[in-house]
């Protein structure tokens, strides 16, 4: 009996959940449909022209990819400061391996396996030592940075492979291949954490971790794994950047640790723990993808775009905070 009110509860808390996430999510939409009408009106030569929405979702694209990992970290109570740069050290270890005449095949499988040893290397300190995520990752992140100097000393070191460059350059018919391939993987994400047993538990871990532990989850281990698929995806979104810039650089991934985070928190995901959604994850990113391109198109001071997009973010934050409580 206690145990059948245990589960009845718990569905009435995924329900509720989903409810909120759903309302998020629908909001987040119309607020899209208002800035795509108000700057067809503001800017109607350039702003809906299919060069300049497909160059939003260029820019998007690599973001989005990077925080589908980073809003599983945050759905378990985590977070990862080290994806900049470790998406730029496997980048570089990748351009380096290139640049020495090895298989091209392996020198890409070399680049993305360096970033996913930095993702487990990253959970396994954090449940092994019980260390706070921020203070890892970001030990991580100054770690990977210094390596990433010490191999390029200072200076990109350039890409001619035909498939890394068609990666990053190239177009599936009318559409980017960066595009194509973040659709898919948003896909994927969006299955993995709502409907099969690795989603739940993962929010399971972020709600409550001593009730996981309780339940029965390893706790330690599926932290590790949502380290290491985000050590994935950094290492997918390294080949797709060095293919954009022709080049393995030392500054590629600066600030995507803080945009994958504002792309998953402005989507609905709690960086409590224990709430996550990757359609709102990639909502929030075209949100702000397109806030800023619709900036660029309005002429404003760049420093001032910088202003405007972090105050989104935290009025965002404000009324996301209260919301839950006026839910709890």
């Amino acid at each position: 009996m206690v145990q059948k009110s245990k589960e009845k509860l718990g569905d009435v808390k995924q329900s509720g959940l989903r409810a909120l996430a759903n309302r998020r999510e629908s909001s987040m939409v119309l607020i899209l449909i208002v800035i795509f009408i108000a700057m067809s009106i503001a800017r109607p030569d350039t702003f809906m022209t299919r060069e300049n929405m497909f160059n939003l979702l260029k820019q998007i694209s690599l973001v989005s990819i990077v925080a589908i990992g980073q809003t599983m970290v945050l759905g378990t109570g985590g977070i990862d400061l080290s994806v900049g740069y470790s998406l730029g050290l496997s980048g570089i270890v990748m351009a380096k391996f290139f640049e020495m005449g090895m298989n091209s095949w392996l020198a890409i499988l070399l680049g993305v396996l360096t970033s996913v040893l930095i993702g487990f290397v990253n959970g396994a300190i954090i449940t092994t030592f019980q260390l706070p995520p921020f203070i890892v990752t970001l030990g991580m992140a100054n770690v990977t940075r210094g390596l990433s100097y010490i191999i390029t000393k200072g200076f990109p070191i350039a890409v001619e492979n035909p498939f890394v460059l068609e990666l990053g350059n190239g177009y599936w018919g009318p559409v980017p291949i960066m595009a194509v391939i973040m659709i898919v993987l948003v896909a994927i994400a969006v299955y993995l954490l709502g409907s099969t047993r690795f989603g739940t538990r993962i929010i399971a871990i972020g709600g409550n971790e001593t009730a996981a532990v309780l339940s029965g989850i390893n706790v330690r281990r599926y932290k590790t794994m949502v380290y290491t698929l985000t050590g994935l995806l950094c290492g997918i979104t390294a080949v797709i950047m060095v293919g954009r810039l022709n080049a393995g650089n030392a500054t590629a991934g600066q600030n995507f640790d803080m945009d994958s985070i504002a792309a998953a928190v402005v989507g609905g995901t709690a960086m409590a723990g224990g709430d996550a959604t990757i359609v709102g994850t990639f909502l929030g990113a075209l949100l702000l993808g397109l806030i800023k391109n619709a900036l660029v198109m309005l002429n404003v001071n760049m420093y001032w775009q910088t202003v405007v997009v972090g105050a989104i973010i935290v009025v965002v934050c404000i009324f996301d905070n209260y919301a839950r409580s006026k839910r709890k």
